[in-house]
C-alpha cells in the first residue's frame, strides 16, 4: 500500500548519523553546533516542528559537503527546551509522524524543505489480529531487551504498549538492527506491513539470543 501523503509543509531539517524519530517516541538532543542553535531559533519561531533525517555513519564527508539524507524521515515538535549560559540548548522532541522530502527551500547555513507529511494509522486495538502481532512483538522484544540488561522501569512501560497510539513505532525505536531495516520500518505507513517487518526482523534478533 502506497504512503498517503495529507499536506505539504516547511520544516527545518536535522541530519544526524543513524537517528530515527519514531512517531510516539521522544528524542532528547543537546544542540550546540551555531548553524543548529538558529536552526533551533528558526523551529521555535515556525510552529516548534522539525525534522530529523538520519544517514548511514559510514558517509565521508570528503566526498560531499553535507551527508546524503533519507527521503522519507521523522519529524515532531518541540516539546522541553532548556537553553545554556553559552548558548547551547537541552531539547526534547516528541515525535508526530513521518514525512516525504519535495524540495528544499534553502541548505544554508542548515536545511531548510517543502515536505508532505503522510498519514499515519493508529493502534487497531479492536483488530484481534493486530493485538496478536504487538503480543508477539512485546514478548521477543521484552527478551531481547532483558538480555541486553535493560532497565526495569523500561520492560515495565512495554507491559502498557497495547494502550500506545504507536506500539510498532515504539517497539522499532527500541531495538538496535541494521540502518536499511530501520528506515524501512519507518518509511511504512501501513500498519500491518510494519508490524510484520519488524516481526520478521525481531525473530531474527531472537534467533541470535
Amino acid at each position: 500500500m502506497q504512503p498517503f501523503y495529507v499536506s505539504t509543509f516547511t520544516l527545518p531539517i536535522f541530519p544526524l548519523p543513524e537517528v530515527f524519530l519514531f512517531p510516539g517516541t521522544f528524542l532528547p538532543l543537546h544542540i550546540f553546533e551555531p548553524r543548529y542553535r538558529l536552526m533551533l531559533d528558526f523551529c521555535l519561531e515556525n510552529g516548534n516542528e522539525m525534522a530529523i533525517a538520519p544517514y548511514k555513519k559510514d558517509w565521508n564527508y570528503l566526498e560531499s559537503s553535507a551527508p546524503p539524507i533519507e527521503s522519507i524521515f521523522g519529524w515532531g515538535h518541540v516539546i522541553q527546551k532548556e537553553g545554556l549560559p553559552d548558548g547551547r540548548s537541552n531539547i526534547i522532541l516528541e515525535g508526530m509522524g513521518t514525512a516525504k522530502l519535495v524540495s528544499y527551500e534553502s541548505t544554508e547555513p542548515f536545511r531548510i524543505a517543502q515536505v508532505e507529511k503522510i498519514k499515519q494509522e493508529l493502534n487497531r486495538k479492536d483488530d484481534p489480529d493486530f493485538q496478536n502481532l504487538v503480543e508477539e512483538l512485546l514478548v521477543l522484544t521484552k527478551r531481547i531487551l532483558l538480555s541486553e540488561g535493560a532497565e526495569e522501569n523500561l520492560i515495565m512501560k512495554m507491559n502498557h504498549i497495547t494502550k500506545h497510539p504507536f506500539p510498532i513505532d515504539f517497539i522499532a525505536s527500541l531495538l538496535n538492527y541494521e540502518f536499511s531495516a530501520k528506515q524501512e520500518i519507518l518509511a511504512t505507513a501501513n500498519i500491518f506491513e510494519k508490524a510484520n517487518k519488524l516481526i520478521q526482523i525481531v525473530r531474527s534478533l531472537n534467533m541470535r539470543e
